[in-house]
């Protein structure tokens, strides 16, 4: 026993063998399994008694050792010290834990945000297809309802074709049969007639037969009394002349002073007769007014307003007489420009410069050559192309006339040419050679710039002008169709003049004061009104109504429009009261509408229904 005790104790301090150590461990590990084991409540047949027993003899050795409360304090310490580090490793492991489970709820977080986001994208990737679907099936129905739209007014204009075909047909069948009637009629009369002439005939003839010898009689006594006159008057001449030339030839002095007469007599009608055509073509140099010339401000002596030369107009001015004409602001300022540098041109001593006007017809080609030569002080003249044409051999003498005439002007002349491309046009071997002359005098006269006369030429088809032609003008200014606004604008301006101010002396197309006092006297005399009715307008005629026209009268140019103002003022004239209403309006704007397109078809070569007219507020075509 004390060298078993010896073995457990060391000089450095207390050592407990691992043999006791391990029965320490195992005793209560084997007590423990005992009272597992009892209380499971049943035998255990791996029960070994030996091993208990030698475990109760070892206790019995530790507890007879000194120092077995020490080796038993020191292994539950150790065991304090494992349990310690065992509940330590287990807080590492639940921190751990917790944190994975942390971890895992971030994750979980993250990945229920993602799906969320993925459900949210889907629902709007969903609700756009949906919106989509929706979209095209309204633009779908919406197609289907505008083509079910398009045939039923086709079908409703094809249905009113029909109905007017129907009505034409009709109408041509009672017109022919009217005329069948009126002409059975004529031919019924006509054989009356005839008839009538033919028994009158035998009348007279048969009166004529049974008369004849008693006309004869009175015939022959009528021829035989005339001739007895007839030469009794032959008689008494001659012998009045016979004894006249005897008295002449026997007087010498008579004799010469009737040759001196005679021949003074013819002397004087043929100095008269060129004196007289001398002075003439003088006079209608300096005073008449040319063939071609249709119209002209030239100096007339009847006529002092044209007398004076006027003042210089600044650019001021020139702005102000072009403030009423409406056309594209670009070519507006281009013809002021040019009014402006035409202005001072003559007081400068600078040739004036020929230019070209092109463009569609109405769009105001001749009023701007008007009043660019009243604004610039010149005077103008007026002549077409196709007053040149049919003269052929002549055209050219009076090209010259015409030329010759202008140079003569005092102020400087603005020669306004319209439809110059009648004789002006492409040289080719179709040309007459009246045409051909025509053109070379007009290259001849307009070969240099001059200082007494610039020429204006206008015309719709530039392209036919001949190259030379084209390479004298100086400048080309295009004259287009009014856009949405001019044609807004023009409207109004016409709406002013031939509607308000009906019945005023700015009244226009007719509608104004007629001339002075004695003017009015003759008109009372006549009974009839001097002056046409004042025009009530009502409030729905409004600068929309005006934009709407304007949008609807695509493609109309200025005289257009002035015709579709001048149209509303006389059926306003043509109804009961002199008030223009909105029904007016739209009656007249749709019947012009058609028209237009009528004649756009005609200059397309064939005859159209006016269909492609706009319609505005859903009227019918009148």
């Amino acid at each position: 026993m004390a060298q078993h005790a010896r073995r457990l104790l060391l000089p450095a301090g207390l050592w407990v063998s691992s043999g006791a150590i391990a029965l320490a461990y195992a005793a209560p590990r084997v007590l423990a399994e005992k009272e597992e084991k009892e209380k499971t409540g049943g035998s255990d047949r791996l029960f070994d008694p030996e091993a208990l027993e030698r475990g109760a003899k070892a206790l019995r050795e530790i507890n007879k050792s000194p120092y077995a409360k020490q080796a038993l304090e020191l292994s539950r310490q150790q065991e304090i010290s494992k349990q310690a580090e065992h509940k330590e490793k287990e807080a590492d492991y639940r921190r751990q834990a917790a944190a994975l489970e942390k971890e895992r709820e971030v994750v979980r977080y993250e990945e229920e945000r993602k799906l969320e986001e993925q459900r949210a994208q889907v629902g709007a990737r969903m609700k756009q297809y949906e919106d989509e679907l929706a979209r095209k099936r309204m633009m779908a129905d919406h197609e289907l309802q505008r083509q079910r739209n398009a045939e039923m007014a086709k079908l409703q204009e094809e249905a009113s074709a029909r109905a007017e075909q129907e009505r034409l047909r009709v109408e041509q069948q009672i017109q022919a049969e009217r005329r069948a009637a009126e002409q059975y009629a004529a031919d019924l009369q006509k054989q009356v007639q005839r008839e009538r002439a033919l028994a009158e005939a035998e009348g007279r003839i048969k009166e004529a037969r049974e008369n004849e010898d008693v006309n004869r009689r009175a015939a022959l006594l009528k021829y035989q009394e005339e001739t007895r006159k007839a030469i009794e008057s032959i008689n008494a001449v001659m012998g009045h002349l016979g004894q006249a030339a005897l008295e002449l030839v026997t007087d010498t002095n008579k004799l010469l002073t009737a040759v001196g007469g005679t021949t003074l007599l013819f002397l004087g009608l043929f100095a008269t007769r060129e004196t007289t055509r001398v002075v003439g073509r003088t006079v209608e140099a300096w005073l008449g007014t040319p063939k071609l010339v249709r119209e002209t401000s030239r100096f007339n002596i009847w006529n002092p307003s044209t007398w004076s030369l006027g003042p210089t107009k600044t650019k001021e001015d020139i702005k102000k007489d072009f403030s009423d004409i409406i056309l594209h602001q670009d070519l507006h300022d281009m013809v002021r420009q040019v009014a402006a540098a035409a202005a001072n041109t003559k007081a400068h001593g600078a040739p004036f410069r020929h230019m070209l006007f092109y463009g569609p017809p109405g769009t105001g080609k001749t009023m701007v050559a008007k009043r660019m030569a009243r604004t610039s002080g010149m005077d103008y003249a007026i002549m077409s192309g196709g007053d040149v044409a049919p003269l052929e051999g002549k055209a050219v003498t009076q090209l010259h006339q015409t030329f010759d005439w202008a140079e003569k002007s005092r102020r400087g002349l603005l020669l306004f040419i319209d439809e110059a491309d009648a004789f002006l046009g492409r040289r080719s071997d179709a040309m007459s050679e009246g045409l051909r002359g025509a053109l070379n005098a007009m290259l001849y006269r307009t070969g240099d710039q001059s200082r007494d006369f610039m020429v204006v030429l206008a015309t719709n088809r530039p392209g036919d002008l001949d190259d030379a032609v084209l390479d004298r003008m100086d400048e080309a200014l295009e004259f287009g169709l009014p856009d949405v606004a001019e044609r807004q604008r023009l409207l109004a301006l016409y709406l002013d003049k031939y509607i308000a101010k009906a019945g005023t002396d700015e009244g226009g197309a007719g509608a104004g004061k007629s001339g002075g006092p004695l003017a009015r006297l003759s008109w009372v005399l006549k009974g009839r009104k001097s002056s046409a009715d004042a025009i009530e307008i009502e409030p729905a005629i409004n600068e929309a109504l005006l934009a709407a026209t304007a949008k609807a009268t695509e493609g109309f140019s200025a005289r257009e429009l002035a015709k579709l103002l001048a149209a509303v003022q006389a059926a306003v004239y043509g109804a009961p009261k002199a008030v223009l209403t909105a029904d007016i309006w739209q009656a007249v704007l749709q019947r012009k509408l058609y028209e237009h397109a009528e004649r756009r078809a005609f200059r397309l070569g064939h005859h159209g229904t006016g269909d492609s007219a706009p319609v505005m507020g859903g009227g019918k075509k009148q």
